[in-house]
């Protein structure tokens, strides 16, 4: 069975502006679903959040090319309403990480992979770091 991991957008965040101490983990992770190793998804939340957040810190055109790249290897989970509404009901104490863990769950993702562990300790879903993920399951690039 082909890894199906959920990438919160931390991760995505790490990549785009090079963030110790996950960014070459993240940038491995990529490079996994790019080469077809690896179904890598995230929720639409999470390209709007990044692309919000690097609009503010000025880069946005620096990755605009990229976001257009990783939208052909890291499929989009849509939100739904019937989603944002179970999200409501998630032991989780954030409701942006909650609509991504049912995210996850909706798309039968097999891993979470965060940078910030703790926001899903109630994950029925095994939950990783970008580099307790790459030392389990990636391989290195050719």
């Amino acid at each position: 069975m082909k890894l199906h991991p959920f990438l919160d957008t931390n991760v995505l965040l790490d990549y785009f502006l090079a963030r110790p101490p996950h960014a070459n983990s993240c940038a491995l992770i990529l490079n996994q679903a790019a080469l077809g190793k690896i179904h890598a998804s995230t929720s639409a939340t999470s390209f709007t959040n990044v692309a919000y957040i690097l609009g503010r810190l000025e880069k946005r055109r620096v990755v605009e090319k990229d976001i257009l790249e990783l939208l052909q290897y890291v499929k989009i989970i849509p939100n739904t309403a019937q989603m944002l509404g179970d999200a409501v009901e998630m032991p989780l104490h954030d409701y942006e990480d909650a609509v991504q863990y049912v995210s996850a769950l909706g798309a039968k993702c097999t891993q979470i992979i965060t940078s910030n562990k703790r926001d899903f300790k109630n994950s029925s879903i095994p939950v990783l770091d970008p580099s307790e993920f790459c030392k389990r399951y990636c391989t290195q690039p050719a």
